[in-house]
């Protein structure tokens, strides 16, 4: 069915949305796993702050052993993928890899892994148009990696191998939840409190908190960064755009955010720009633009 101008529009606010957030997080989190704190303790914050951000509504909807649209099943399984997976694997890169690296692989990554995942359990196919720009993206996507490979070290390498594996268990969310035909906001609220439920025993057990050295206003703002707009506000304005305008079209709308995390690492984090990056963002910005440009409707629609 074709969108209305006035869900066109929602669906591309809500995915502009989650460009802006996503680009402040990558960049964000690369100084905080890198000068602050380490990956387990970022992940606790971020999940903390989340829960205690939608505690009160969740115990004000919750009915029973649901949750909304959501079973406790499906919102633990949601939780595995979008939250811990993704969240697990994106900061254990983050203290390896720069910021650029992750701008280009795990952006760049995401609308393969979800075409694939959707194809395989929602039976969409892609588009002749849609291919070529998720050809675009791997052209990208490979020269990052050749860089990584070639002349990068092993730390580097190790870490630019977590960002594939994020955007694959964001993929995962992300389908699922359109399978599932799950509510923007029940995925909002169930998701951050089962993610710290899963998450505080293997902090507990696996972590090395440092969290004693930090001081309190870097801990409010980094948690209220990471929990309650990396991970809540753009979370619903994802499932939002999923829900309008389709797992694979909103996912290429998201390779807008390496090209401009990228250039913000330059001046904040005082990371340079080598060609093979440059030209891997230029290779995945323009694999959006083909893509996205393939006609208003929704995903698994065209088949042009």
């Amino acid at each position: 069915m074709p969108l209305t101008r006035r869900e066109l529009r929602i669906g591309v606010a809500c995915a502009a949305a989650v460009v802006t957030i996503w680009t402040f997080f990558i960049v964000l989190s690369r100084l905080g796993a890198r000068d602050q704190m380490g990956p387990y303790d970022l992940a606790l914050l971020r999940f903390a702050f989340a829960a205690l951000a939608v505690a009160p509504v969740v115990l004000a909807r919750r009915s029973g052993a649901r949750f909304g649209t959501l079973t406790a099943r499906r919102a633990a399984v949601l939780a595995a993928f979008g939250g811990l997976g993704f969240t697990g694997f994106a900061f254990a890169g983050f203290a390896r890899a720069p910021a650029a690296h992750a701008a280009v692989l795990m952006p760049g990554t995401l609308p393969f892994s979800t075409a694939l995942i959707a194809y395989l359990v929602l039976g969409e196919r892609v588009s002749a148009r849609r291919a070529a720009g998720l050809a675009a993206i791997l052209a990208g996507v490979a020269l990052m990696a050749w860089q990584a490979l070639a002349h990068d070290g092993a730390q580097t390498w190790r870490g630019d191998l977590m960002f594939p594996l994020a955007a694959m268990c964001w993929a995962v969310f992300t389908v699922l939840a359109r399978k599932w035909g799950v509510d923007p906001v029940d995925a909002t609220l169930a998701v951050p409190v089962f993610a710290l439920a899963l998450y505080l025993p293997l902090y507990c057990l696996l972590a090395e908190p440092g969290l004693a050295q930090v001081p309190w206003r870097t801990i409010v703002a980094t948690g209220v960064f990471q929990g309650v707009i990396a991970l809540v506000v753009s979370m619903w304005a994802f499932s939002r755009a999923v829900a309008v305008l389709g797992p694979v079209k909103t996912t290429m709308v998201t390779a807008l955010a390496p090209a401009a995390a990228a250039i913000l690492a330059v001046p904040l984090l005082g990371e340079s720009l080598t060609l093979p990056v440059v030209l891997g963002l230029a290779a995945v910005s323009a694999g959006m633009v083909i893509g996205v440009g393939s006609g208003a409707g929704r995903d698994g629609g065209d088949s042009r």
